[in-house]
């Protein structure tokens, strides 16, 4: 019985030293962080060009605007301008009287789908019973 339970110990010993291994791998390693901070690239940076060449540049693109036509002031007017109230309570002010509600009829919902769907939604619901129908369908 003495060599069981030493057999036994030494095997609990074996296997709590390769729980401790197999853990050890498991842990976390290290989080990666970057040798310097991060910097944006600049792909300008270094670029050079002749006098003439930005003069030409700044030619072919004008910086002053063109002075405006009538029309051009009006159109920016009703464009930026704030519009007044409408769309919000009732048409005549008076919020003391209760204005009376449109009764309207539900609608049928629409059917929309193709002459081949419904063939085959027909199909479906004569062998199986439908969409929510389980009792033609076999318990095994």
């Amino acid at each position: 019985m003495s060599d069981d339970a030493a057999k036994l110990g030494k095997q609990i010993a074996e296997l709590r030293k390769r729980i401790a291994e197999l853990e050890a791998q498991l842990a976390p390693k290290e989080l990666f962080k970057p040798r310097e901070p991060w910097r944006k690239i600049d792909w300008t940076e270094g670029m050079k060009m002749p006098a003439s060449a930005a003069q030409e540049m700044a030619r072919v693109v004008p910086d002053v605007k063109g002075a405006q036509t009538a029309e051009q002031v009006q159109s920016s007017w009703a464009r930026s301008r704030i519009g007044g109230p409408g769309g919000f309570g009732p048409p005549d002010g008076n919020w003391d009287k209760p204005q009376a509600q449109p009764k309207s009829e539900p609608k049928p919902a629409q059917d929309n789908r193709s002459p081949q769907m419904r063939i085959f939604d027909a199909m479906v619901d004569y062998w199986a019973g439908g969409p929510n129908d389980a009792s033609k369908l076999r318990s095994r």
